[in-house]
């Protein structure tokens, strides 16, 4: 941490130009407490890390060892942001809520907290910190070290404790202090619980603006219907997504199909798909089953087959993940989707606001030619349409 007390309780700064002559002195001559915990905290000096405090013992709130890449991250974001016209504190103590964000910013009557994570930490913890900031109307602004993005050719590869940093934008932030730069992975579409088709934005720090933290990037170059259609092979063609879905052969099986023959109408990437972890062939060909279960030109509601999807996430045969900066979705936004994306493949007719009925049977494949070729189909009807179920951001 920068920021400690002289035992008289003056503050002292080490973001405030001090030389390292100057620092050496201070360490031999003075001795300087949390103020926090008021704890013993010792000046670090080296080469390899930022001159910098660290505690003696713990501290009472939750802290992980500093590396030299949070420190340096936490310095320029703190620079950045107080260069414009906010207000920004680095290392406040909020002792309403027992948080100390790397930075503090007000704008515009709002209050916001930057917290720029280097390593790992529980899931419970990341929830605990960030409702703890919500619950004190301060946006939690989690920004993510940019070792953390991991590009596979035209996916991206994304732990369950980077989709943690997925936001209202619909977007991860990362940023790099060596190369000072800020990335945006934004229009996400998961193809699996860790693989993601997405677009990545780089913006240098230098031209970088705080609001543009609260928007999301806008679409490139659209690469979607390749690297879906490549995804939606592997899904046919590759055993190991029957070995580790067993509960899936299961059903299908029960049903009196091949597992690897699912419909053409499931596998379909959709706007909030984002909500699941099980992967969307799975989750939808399961909505497609309840679906097919009511007579043609019968109506049937949307909550009939919500209350069925919450039976599936309830028993783990669907996997929701968890979302904790999302507050303006759910996972029902992705079954709409499917249901205005099946809308569109004139499977299903829309006949209330949100009621439907089925027109037609599902598109079986009878062999795995057959399905690839169904599939790029359907792929091209859904994709050249761009509906709001798909792409819409605004």
């Amino acid at each position: 941490m920068f920021i400690a007390l002289f035992e008289n309780g003056e503050v002292c700064s080490l973001l405030d130009g001090w030389t390292v002559e100057q620092l050496q002195r201070w360490r031999e001559t003075k001795s300087f407490i949390c103020p926090v915990c008021f704890g013993r905290v010792q000046l670090k000096i080296g080469k390899k890390r930022m001159p910098h405090f660290a505690h003696e013992t713990r501290c009472v709130i939750e802290t992980e060892r500093e590396t030299a890449a949070h420190l340096q991250g936490k310095q320029q974001l703190y620079e950045w942001v107080k260069g414009g016209p906010l207000k920004a504190e680095v290392e406040k103590y909020l002792p309403h809520i027992q948080q100390r964000p790397d930075v503090f910013v007000s704008y515009k009557e709002k209050m916001y907290a930057l917290e720029y994570q280097c390593s790992l930490i529980p899931m419970s913890s990341f929830m605990k910190r960030t409702k703890a900031y919500m619950c004190a109307n301060i946006v939690p602004v989690w920004i993510l070290h940019r070792s953390y993005l991991q590009r596979r050719g035209l996916l991206f590869q994304l732990s369950s404790f980077s989709w943690l940093f997925f936001n209202d934008n619909e977007t991860i932030t990362f940023y790099c202090p060596i190369r000072k730069q800020f990335s945006f992975l934004h229009h996400l579409i998961p193809l699996s619980a860790t693989l993601a088709y997405g677009q990545c934005t780089t913006v240098p720090l230098h031209a970088m603006s705080f609001t543009f933290l609260h928007m999301t990037p806008r679409p490139q170059a659209d690469t979607l219907f390749y690297a879906w259609n490549m995804k939606k092979k592997q899904w046919r063609l590759s055993p190991l997504y029957y070995r580790t879905n067993r509960t899936f052969c299961h059903i299908v099986y029960n049903a009196h199909m091949t597992p690897s023959l699912f419909p053409h109408e499931a596998g379909i990437p959709l706007r909030h798909s984002y909500w699941f972890e099980t992967p969307p062939f799975i989750w939808q060909t399961y909505m497609l089953m309840e679906m097919m279960a009511v007579p043609l030109h019968v109506t049937f509601s949307f909550h009939q087959l919500y209350e069925q999807l919450q039976r599936f996430i309830r028993q783990n045969i669907v996997r929701a993940r968890q979302l904790p900066l999302v507050t303006t979705s759910h996972y029902s936004y992705a079954l709409m989707d499917y249901l205005h994306a099946l809308v569109s493949l004139r499977f299903l007719k829309k006949v209330g606001k949100s009621s439907f009925q089925r027109i037609r049977s599902w598109s079986l494949p009878s062999t795995i030619e057959e399905a690839m070729k169904g599939d790029e189909d359907v792929l091209r009807r859904i994709v050249s349409k761009k509906e709001d179920f798909f792409i819409k951001r605004e």
